[in-house]
């Protein structure tokens, strides 16, 4: 009779441990999806992340390249400005006061 309760009590054990095997096991395999998932998420995010950064540094460079014509065309801009004036053609002092005289002349007849 006693071997009949120790195969019993055997088959229990052995039972149990198979049990918390097999539920363990499961376990197991949910968290590893989850961590796939996690993973999967991730690389989503950083693939996202290197497109943007590449239309930033795209951007980036087109920047630098207006600045640096702006820069040039200010350049240009306060070298003209420092560069004396074209002199004007000045008539002569009889010729000037000739032409105010007429000026003068033609308002006071109206």
């Amino acid at each position: 009779m006693i071997k009949k309760y120790w195969k019993l009590i055997v088959s229990i054990i052995a039972g149990i441990f198979g049990l918390i095997f097999i539920f363990s096991k499961k376990s197991n395999s949910k968290k590893a999806d989850d961590a796939k998932k996690k993973i999967d998420d991730n690389n989503k995010s950083i693939n996202q992340l290197d497109g943007r950064i590449e239309e930033i540094k795209k951007q980036k460079t087109a920047v630098k390249k207006k600045a640096a014509t702006t820069k040039k065309n200010i350049e240009t801009a306060k070298k003209l400005k420092k560069q004396s004036p074209p002199k004007k053609v000045v008539k002569s002092k009889d010729e000037a006061v000739k032409s105010a005289a007429a000026n003068i002349r033609r308002r006071t007849r109206k």
